[in-house]
């Protein structure tokens, strides 16, 4: 049987703290070991990476509802998965003279991406199913597996004292060396296992009819477009510090930026343990079902349960978080970057209130998929459009100019991408 939604969160939120907690002392082990120009550039090859493998979590989301709606495994996975592997792993290649001349990155590190790219996307596959079938304790495990393919070759190097380029390349073979695992995980329950228990196929208010098991482009696009939205935006500043910024104040901005990705992935439970609740509500009457029926009747409430339940969680966990972060900001920033950035403690607050914005935008979109929006993501690329614009208008030359550029991007993506929950919330009552 399914995990209860407790005790999956719990799996999930497990999981989530042991895949993050590498992410997080790359920038932390960099900025004690390496100088500060090869802190940001680091910095930006992990934000490169992150973008350019979002598709990837995208096509989990797509695999997971189609998966959640039907109850058996999408065909057409394999060829989706391998097309937008290999489509986001062209991208740095084709990318590279503004790797090397804009971003001031080692001549080597663009195919080593590339390689890192192909691999991290392919594990969207097997993770999209064990989600989408709710099999929570495995998707834990499988998430812990990613993780430690993205990052312990990066530590490793790192400890060694390696600048970007080394990194990249022990984190390219760390990635592909996980793959089988991830595959095996996610291999068919054995027949005399019960299968999790799965409510029969529904098609969701507003969602064209789903046949059963089959991924459709429309789905894995706005899926993967919508999860690279969120990135791109939420790393936007980062970018923004490495173009705008000296070397050592981009750096600084990159140990505060360790702040922000804590306080976007820290409640990713809520948003993994809801999706496929929200993908298989609201729901029409099956052919000759009574509307009263309380099958009928029942679907919408449990999915606008789920979108509220998991709205308040998000904007608890958000406040804790800044709240925290306001009152030991300084410590923080010493734990994570040591003595010599001052001034990213002082702003430390402002980049957990920019990870919390985030991290609710991120819930909104993904409800929006459950339900077959047709542009989940239009409120997350209006909010970084203008961030970039102000950007090159403004041009701030400090590392509060363009944090107060982030915060208000990653806040007015959140009110943008609300819009259609809060109709959504108040037609339910």
């Amino acid at each position: 049987m399914a995990s209860s939604p407790a005790r999956s969160g719990l799996l999930i939120t497990a999981s989530t703290v042991l895949a993050n907690l590498p992410a997080y002392l790359v920038p932390v082990l960099a900025a004690h070991r390496l100088g500060p120009d090869d802190v940001g550039a680091l910095a930006t090859v992990l934000a490169l990476a992150a973008i350019l493998t979002v598709p990837g979590v995208g096509l989990q989301t797509a695999i997971a509802v189609v998966t959640a709606r039907s109850g058996v495994p999408p065909e057409r996975a394999v060829g989706w998965s391998r097309g937008i592997a290999v489509a986001c792993g062209a991208l740095p290649l084709v990318l590279t003279p503004v790797l090397w001349s804009a971003l001031r990155l080692p001549p080597a590190v663009p195919p080593l991406l590339a390689a890192l790219v192909v691999a991290a996307v392919l594990a969207g596959r097997p993770l999209g199913v064990l989600q989408g079938t709710e099999r929570f304790g495995r998707l834990a495990a499988g998430t812990v597996l990613l993780a430690a393919g993205r990052y312990a070759g990066a530590l490793a190097a790192v400890a060694a004292g390696s600048g970007p380029a080394p990194a990249t390349a022990a984190t390219a073979l760390t990635c592909w060396l996980i793959l089988p695992a991830l595959w095996w995980l996610a291999r068919p329950p054995a027949p005399s296992t019960p299968a999790p228990s799965t409510p029969a196929p529904s098609t969701p208010v507003g969602v064209p009819s789903v046949s059963a098991g089959v991924l459709r482009g429309r789905l894995v696009l706005s899926s993967a477009g919508a999860s690279l939205a969120i990135l791109v935006a939420s790393y936007a500043d980062v970018l923004l510090a490495r173009l705008l910024l000296p070397p050592r104040e981009s750096g600084a901005y990159a140990v505060g930026a360790v702040l922000t990705r804590i306080a976007i992935w820290a409640p990713q439970a809520v948003t993994v343990v809801a999706l496929p609740r929200l993908a298989r509500g609201p729901a029409r009457p099956a052919p000759g079902t009574p509307a009263a029926h309380p099958d009928a009747a029942g679907a919408p409430d449990r999915a606008t349960s789920a979108l509220i339940a998991g709205l308040a969680l998000l904007a608890g966990s958000g406040l804790l978080l800044v709240t925290l972060v306001a009152v030991a900001g300084g410590p923080l920033v010493r734990l994570i970057g040591g003595p010599g950035y001052p001034g990213t403690a002082r702003l430390a607050y402002g980049f957990a209130l920019a990870g919390a914005a985030y991290a609710m935008t991120f819930f909104l979109v993904n409800a929006r998929i459950a339900v077959g929006s047709r542009f989940p993501s239009a409120g997350v690329w209006t909010a970084a459009v203008l961030l970039a614009t102000a950007a090159i208008v403004l041009r701030p030359s400090t590392i509060g100019g363009i944090l107060v550029l982030a915060v208000a991007a990653a806040v007015l993506s959140a009110l943008l991408t609300a819009l259609p929950a809060a109709t959504r919330i108040t037609a339910a009552r």
